[in-house]
Formats: structure tokens, C-alpha cells, sequence
């Protein structure tokens, strides 16, 4: 195949060259006529591919449209040419994806006045050189009189039958672009008379036995709007007008205690739309500092980190030159970029460090029923939505062929088949190719850490001088760790999924990366310093400076480690491997339980106090709408006509537009579906739904100023003080 594909490259050069000379006088356009000749069978369905078989009208009609698109030398035969892919230079680094022009090809026509045979006719001399005999051709197609030709554009693609996963492109062309290997695509505009179906018969001829091409084509499947799509917009627009409807009763007349107006259910729920109050939730900056405050810092870097990483995953697939990123990705400078799969694990951390922190302050009234249904209730509306939109209406936002086949493959057919794993939180287990909205995985796995939480931490709590309560905690920590290293010993794993083999690489997603036993080292760390920013508060205990240099040098050389790790570890075996795959992730929670208690119990340096930025709080209360909503759109970008070149200044565009949108995307989902629904949990759970608000008993007039009611205890005084600064800790977890 290298050889045939290189040979094809060659000649694809050669005519590009004379195509470029045919404007210049003394050139023959007949020369392009010549070089398009050698190359079509590779591009239009041509009759020598089936000898000696009858066809019927449509073939015959297609395959007579194809010769004449070969011989002709007239302008929209060129453009046809014109809006075919040709591969350019830069092979070596990965530019193996022609695109061609779709735009260009949609619009060739041609009109052939007469019968179809008296065309043919006047090119018999190049069909005969060429073998392209037409005496088996169907004589009723070609006595059609007056037939019209326009242009379809199509994908060629053509890969080794050894190469695992689709050569059509989307979440498996991705996996297979993490591992190196790259399908051979090419665009072709041929007339559309012609279907994908016969044009993949006539290439198949043309390859070898071990060789696989398959074809897509536009205009073959009907874009329509169907029940679901008009569900969907029909959701989102009773949203819109509830949104409006209570914004404008806010501000015409509000509903709260001090105006004293007389709120029916009705009317309490509705005010939970209202942007007057959503709006300040989401976006004010707390004035007061909350010694929590630096998870706000954490999760937002996080999130960007997260963006980052899934923008040069996607580089992979929309480059040019995507050898010149696997070129960076050997290199050790650049794997805080590549390597960003400790992004996810702060998250599981910061996860349990609120639980186990929250749990304590409220174990007087925990229930089972209400620690799952509340939490339950708290990620699903919006998540929902979002699976909804994405596999629904986002097809529709994008064009094109390239579009259509990347959506197919990553929302459409998976959200089709397997959207209700989503809801049942178990999407983690199916297949890493088959996921709908595959970066969902860490939620299905922080669920199901979830569901086990109180069975580690009421122990700790409810129990303290139990001497076997620390046995669940220490049990959970010990599974993660040997785990991950026994699957990576027994299956010859790498120790994390970057640049290696395919079948390698989607092992390792499939049986380490999503596997809530191998990811719960961070969350139980998490959980353990919680109890431990608890049992310091309480004994008054600080970090002595001697702790704290300690713990930084420690940290640094942790850090250095995790992130720059597997680009030292390549080819050292899979023991190697299994020491990092086990030890790198817990060791990574306890460098940020390190960090938050620090930042809580001892000096904060002048990161923390960056991470505890009070700006950064508008951010941290969209985080998790920005976690649903960025891979969709970014992938939108992959889906493009034309492939983009990748060098840093054009990722540093591309990563810097991919917050921006994600951030405006995520803020309308978070005053549409998230706060609403937070609010209407909160109003639904506290019991005040039925309680009408009364008007407030009018004033006795006093001369001398009453003191302010102080709170009772500490814990009020702390309350009252966040209340109305709402925090990214208070927005997202009380």
C-alpha cells in the first residue's frame, strides 16, 4: 500500500504542478486532461472496474457522467477537479487528509443537450486508449436525452486492514491518532448521479486484497429535524419564556421578605428562573474571604487545563501536520501539556475534601436517601440537557460532510445507543469508542465514589475512638494502588495513554483510565484530609515553617515527577509502568492536600493566595456547566471543511477562543437549566414550597437605634457573613 499511495502522491504532484501552468500561454489544457486521466480511476467511479457485467440505467447513467467529467477539458469539468483533494507536501508530518473544496464541488453543473451516446461518441479515442470500453453499459441510459450533472462531494478513505478502528474519523480515528497511525483521505467531486456505494465498488478494484476504502458522500441521507430535535427546541424555549417571564415580575415586583408581597407556590417557583436573583449567584465576587476559598483557584485551573489538553487531543485529528505534535509529545518540556490527566484527579479531590469537610457539619440530620437523591438531583437536569442538545440539535450547527461524519461518530450513534448510561452514572463502563459524550466518564466515576463515601467517612465521624474506623478509608487506598499496578503488569499496559499503540492505549482506557478502582487514590486522599483539616481546627493545630518547607520541596519533585514521568519511562518495561500507574495519582491528592491545608492551617505562599483569587469565583460557579459544554464545541472546530496548520501561536488562539466560548456557552446553561434547578432542589428539599411569605408587621417608631441581631454561634456568624457574597464553595455544594 505504501508504495501504490506513494506512487499516487507523485503523480497527484505532477498535476498539481500542471495545473498551476495552464493559465500560462503556450500550454495545452489537454495536458491536465492527460494527468487526470491517469489518476481518475481514483476519483470517479469508472467503467473498467466492472467487465463484463450488465449494469442497470443509474449505474450506466453514472459511470457515462464519469467518463465524460475524465474527458472533458470544459470549466466545470476543471472545477470538479479543482474541489478534489490532492495531497500537498508535508506527508511526513501527517498531512495523509486532502479535503479538497466542498463549496466548489456543490456547485458544478452541466447540461448535456441530446442523448448521453453522443457525447460519449466524441471522446471514443481517449476511452478506447484507456480502456474504458462502454459496450456493456445499459442502451436504454444511454439513449437518455437531455441529462444534467452536478457535483457531490465525497471522502475517500484508505487504510491497512490490520488498523484497528473506523477510517472514517471521529472518537475512533481520534484513538488511533493518539497512537500515531493515520487513515489516507482524500476528497473527490463526482457527479451525483453516482453514489457512494458504486464509487467504493470501482475503488475497491483498485487496491489491493489487504487494503480497506470506504466512502461518504454527501446529499445520500436527508438532513431533517426530527421529534427529538423539536422536543428539544421546544424544551429550551419554555425555559427562555420562564426565564423572562420571572426576570420581569422580579423587576416589576419582587418576591422577597422585605417587600413584603404575598408568594404563592407558584409564584416561589417561577421567581427561581428569575435572572435578578440567578444572575448576582453566578457572578458576584465575594467580598468576604472563606479559608476555603482556594478549591475555587484549583477547580477553574483545573477546568482551563482540562480545555487544553482535550484542544491538542483534538490537534490529532484537525491538523495538518499532526507528527510535528507527537514530535512535542516526546519531549519532556511539554508534557504539562500533554500529560494533563492529573487535571481530572484534583477534581476527585476536591470533591471529597468538600464532602468530607460538609458530611461532619451536618451528620446531626444525614440520611442515606437524601445524601444520594439530592446529590443525584444536583448534576442531572444538567447534564441531561446537555445530552439532549448533543445528540439532537449540534448536528445541525455544524455543515459539510467532514461535520457530519466526525458527529455521527462521536454524538450521534453513541448518544443514540447508550444516552441512558449517562443517567445511571455506569457510562464509565462501556466501551472508551462507544461513550455518548465520552469525556463524561468522571462524572459516572466521582458518582459511584460517591454512593460509597458515608460507608468510609460515618465510620471516622459517628464512631471516633473505634480503633478498626480508618479500616474502610485505608482498604479503598490500598485497592487503588494495586490495582492499576496489577492490570498494567498482567495486560502490558502503558503507565498513562498518550502517543502508544492503539489496542494498547484503548486497554487502558478501557481498564484502568475509567475504572473507578484504579482512580479512587485522589479522592481518597481527599477524604482523609478532611477528617484532617477537622482534627486541626479543632485542636487548634497550625503548620510549623519547618513542615511547610518540607512539604514544598516534597511537592515540587512530586509534581516533576507525575507530569514529566512517562516521557522517561518509555521502553523501560511494564514494572516501570505499573510504579507510575499506581503511586502517580495518589501521590498527586496528597501534593494538594498539602496545598489546601496549607493554604487553611498554615502559611499561604504567594500561589495560594493567586488560588484564592476572589475573581476567580464566577468562574468556579460555571466550572461544572464549562465541563459539560467544551468538548462539544471544540470538536465543532475539528469538524471543519479545512484542516488548520498546527505551530503554538495558532494553538494559543484556539485554546484562548476555546475559554471564551465554553465560558459564554456554560453561562447560559447555568442561568437556563443549573441554577434554576439548584434553586427549585433547595426550594423543594427545605420544605418552605407550601409556606406562604406574609406582609411584615409594620414598625413601632423608636428613637434610639436597635443594635443588630448578632448570631447565636460561630457557625451562623459564618453563614450570615457568606450569605450574601454566595462563594464558589457556598454556590456549588451548600
Amino acid at each position: 500500500m505504501t508504495t501504490r499511495f506513494s506512487l499516487l502522491l507523485l503523480v497527484q504532484a505532477l498535476a498539481m504542478g500542471v495545473s498551476a501552468a495552464v493559465s500560462i500561454p503556450a500550454h495545452s489544457s489537454h495536458i491536465v486532461t492527460t494527468f487526470r486521466w491517469m489518476l481518475g480511476k481514483y476519483y470517479y467511479p469508472t467503467p473498467s472496474a466492472s467487465h463484463g457485467v450488465k449494469l442497470d440505467v443509474s449505474s450506466s447513467l453514472c459511470l457515462a457522467h464519469s467518463a465524460l467529467t475524465l474527458a472533458s477539458d470544459q470549466r466545470w469539468s476543471l472545477s470538479m477537479w479543482d474541489a478534489s483533494g490532492k495531497m500537498t507536501d508535508g506527508v511526513a508530518a501527517g498531512a495523509t487528509e486532502a479535503r479538497g473544496h466542498a463549496g466548489l464541488c456543490k456547485r458544478v453543473s452541466a447540461d448535456f443537450p441530446g442523448t448521453v451516446a453522443s457525447h460519449l461518441h466524441a471522446h471514443r479515442d481517449n476511452m478506447t486508449r484507456h480502456d474504458l470500453a462502454l459496450n456493456y453499459l445499459n442502451s436504454d441510459a444511454l439513449l437518455l436525452e437531455n441529462t444534467v450533472l452536478k457535483g457531490r462531494y465525497c471522502l475517500v478513505s484508505v487504510r491497512d486492514q490490520n488498523l484497528s478502528g473506523k477510517s472514517a474519523g471521529g472518537s475512533s480515528q481520534m484513538f488511533a491518532s493518539l497512537a500515531g497511525k493515520y487513515g489516507n483521505t482524500y476528497a473527490t467531486c463526482i457527479p451525483d448521479t453516482c453514489t457512494a456505494a458504486l464509487l467504493q465498488t470501482s475503488l475497491r478494484d483498485q487496491w489491493e486484497e489487504d487494503i480497506v476504502v470506504s466512502v461518504a458522500c454527501e446529499g445520500e441521507e436527508e438532513d431533517y429535524f426530527s421529534l427529538l430535535d423539536f422536543g428539544f427546541l421546544a424544551f429550551t424555549l419554555v425555559l427562555v419564556i420562564l426565564v423572562v417571564w420571572a426576570t420581569a415580575l422580579d423587576l416589576q415586583q419582587p418576591c422577597d421578605k422585605t417587600t413584603g408581597c404575598f408568594c404563592t407556590s407558584g409564584r416561589k417557583m417561577l421567581h427561581c428562573f428569575s435572572l435578578v436573583q440567578n444572575g448576582p449567584r453566578i457572578l458576584s465576587v465575594p467580598v468576604t474571604p472563606n479559608q476555603h476559598q482556594t478549591l475555587d483557584g484549583l477547580r477553574v485551573v483545573s477546568m482551563a487545563w482540562v480545555i487544553l489538553a482535550h484542544r491538542y487531543m483534538l490537534f490529532l485529528v484537525s491538523a495538518s501536520n499532526p507528527n510535528d505534535i507527537l514530535q512535542h509529545m516526546t519531549n519532556w518540556r511539554y508534557w504539562w501539556v500533554f500529560n494533563a490527566y492529573p487535571s481530572v484527579d484534583t477534581f476527585f479531590f476536591i470533591s471529597a475534601f468538600l464532602v468530607s469537610v460538609y458530611l461532619k457539619e451536618r451528620l446531626h440530620n444525614f440520611t442515606f436517601t437524601g445524601f444520594y437523591v439530592q446529590r443525584y438531583l444536583r448534576l442531572v437536569p444538567t447534564m441531561l440537557y446537555t445530552v439532549w442538545g448533543c445528540g439532537t440539535v449540534l448536528r445541525h450547527l455544524g455543515s459539510g460532510l467532514v461535520w457530519d461524519r466526525t458527529y455521527q461518530d462521536m454524538f450521534g450513534q453513541p448518544c443514540t445507543s447508550s444516552a441512558w448510561y449517562n443517567l445511571l452514572f455506569i457510562n464509565n463502563f462501556n466501551d472508551s469508542g462507544d461513550m455518548c459524550l465520552g469525556h463524561l466518564w468522571s462524572l459516572a466515576v466521582e458518582w459511584q465514589f460517591f454512593l460509597v463515601t458515608p460507608l468510609i467517612l460515618i465510620p471516622l465521624y459517628r464512631w471516633p475512638t473505634w480503633r478498626f474506623r480508618w479500616l474502610p478509608l485505608v482498604l479503598t487506598l490500598i485497592l487503588s494502588i494495586v490495582a492499576p499496578a496489577a492490570i498494567t503488569i498482567s495486560k502490558d499496559l502503558p503507565p498513562t495513554a498518550s502517543f502508544w499503540e492503539h489496542q494498547s492505549t484503548q486497554m487502558y482506557y478501557n481498564h484502568i483510565y475509567m475504572a473507578p478502582w484504579c482512580r479512587a487514590g485522589p479522592y481518597c486522599v481527599g477524604l482523609a484530609a478532611g477528617w484532617l483539616y477537622h482534627w486541626m481546627t479543632e485542636n487548634s493545630i497550625t503548620l510549623k515553617p519547618t513542615w511547610i518547607r518540607a512539604g514544598k520541596i516534597i511537592s515540587f519533585v512530586v509534581v516533576a515527577g507525575v507530569l514529566t514521568g512517562p516521557s522517561f519511562l518509555i521502553g523501560q518495561g511494564r514494572f516501570w509502568a505499573a510504579l507510575y500507574s499506581s503511586l502517580s495519582r495518589p501521590a498527586w491528592g496528597c501534593v494538594i492536600a498539602f496545598f489546601v491545608l496549607n493554604t487553611a492551617r498554615g502559611k499561604p505562599g504567594v500561589i495560594a493566595h493567586f488560588f484564592s483569587h476572589p475573581m476567580l469565583a464566577p468562574l468556579c460557579k460555571v466550572s461544572y456547566c464549562m465541563y459539560l459544554v467544551s468538548l462539544p464545541l471544540q470538536t465543532m472546530t475539528t469538524g471543519m471543511a479545512h484542516k488548520n496548520h498546527y505551530d503554538q501561536l495558532t494553538a494559543v488562539y484556539l485554546v484562548v477562543g476555546d475559554l471564551v466560548f465554553s465560558y459564554g456557552a456554560s453561562l447560559v446553561l447555568a442561568l437556563l437549566v443549573e441554577s434554576p434547578c439548584t434553586r427549585l432542589l433547595s426550594l423543594l428539599t427545605s420544605g418552605k414550597l407550601l409556606q406562604r411569605s406574609q406582609p411584615p408587621k409594620p414598625q413601632a417608631k423608636t428613637s434610639v437605634k436597635e443594635a443588630p441581631k448578632r448570631p447565636s454561634n460561630t457557625q451562623e456568624l459564618v453563614r450570615a457573613t457568606l450569605a450574601p457574597t454566595f462563594s464558589c464553595v457556598r454556590y456549588r455544594n451548600l
